[in-house]
Formats: structure tokens, C-alpha cells, sequence
């Protein structure tokens, strides 16, 4: 599989996601998520679209950014509810559901256009600067 990063982010978030479902909203789970979900979409506006937009169409990129501009704006929003808001179980699922199809359609098209156009120097490129985005980020967090 390629753009490995990028598909296990969608992972960590989907459990993340999972445990704000199956047990009491926490504070804690939730600045998780959100920093999660931060960190996924900057490396992927950052680092992945300027790559993918030379491989689709500009319909295609609009559509991806409008996309994020959803996800951030949920995310937003349910950083604004405490925990014991009625309305944070409707908001979880908002985001869940924006995440899901954003991510499935990368994991299924994009990531393996991206990966099929690039000779191996350049995968090597991209993949280098999502790890270097990703571990400057964890380093942040600590």
C-alpha cells in the first residue's frame, strides 16, 4: 500500500472516533481527535494536494478542499460543546461521517493515483515530508 502514513492517521482516527461512540464523551478523547485530525488534514493540504493537484481535476481538488473546510468546521463546532452537551453525540457522528467518505475515497482513488504517478525518487520525496510533517508534530505535542 502506498502513502502508508497518511491510510494508518485515517486509522488512529477512526478508533479515536470509535471510543467517543462506545463510552462518556471525555474532554481528553476529544483534544485527541482534534489533534489528530489536525495534524492528518494540514499534512494533507500541505504536502499531499500540491502532489495531487497536477493529477486531477481542479473539480476534484475544490471538492477536497470544501471537504476539509467541513471537517474543520464539525471539529470546530464540537470543540465549543462540553462533554455532557446533548447535542456532542450529533456532532461525533457529523464528523464521523464527513471523515468516512473523505477518507475511503482517498484510500480507494488518490492515494494510489498519486503513488501510480510518481517514480520511485519522488514517492521517496513525499513520503519523507509526511514523516518529517508528522514527527515535528508529535514532537509538538509532547
Amino acid at each position: 500500500m502506498t502513502l502508508e502514513l497518511l491510510t494508518r492517521q485515517h486509522a488512529e482516527i477512526d478508533v479515536l472516533l470509535a471510543r467517543l461512540g462506545a463510552e462518556p464523551v471525555r474532554p481528553d478523547l476529544v483534544h485527541e481527535l482534534v489533534e489528530r485530525i489536525a495534524e492528518h488534514l494540514a499534512a494533507e493540504q500541505e504536502i499531499l494536494y500540491p502532489v495531487a493537484a497536477r493529477l486531477v481535476s481542479g473539480d476534484v481538488m475544490c471538492e477536497l478542499l470544501v471537504e476539509h473546510a467541513a471537517i474543520k468546521r464539525a471539529v470546530a463546532d464540537l470543540l465549543w460543546l462540553d462533554a455532557d452537551d446533548p447535542h456532542v453525540e450529533e456532532q461525533l457522528t457529523l464528523v464521523t461521517e464527513l471523515l468516512d467518505g473523505h477518507s475511503q475515497w482517498q484510500e480507494q482513488e488518490l492515494f494510489a493515483s498519486v503513488a501510480a504517478a510518481l517514480d520511485a525518487e519522488q514517492l521517496a520525496a513525499l513520503t519523507a515530508a509526511l514523516r518529517a510533517t508528522h514527527d515535528h508534530a508529535t514532537a509538538a505535542a509532547a
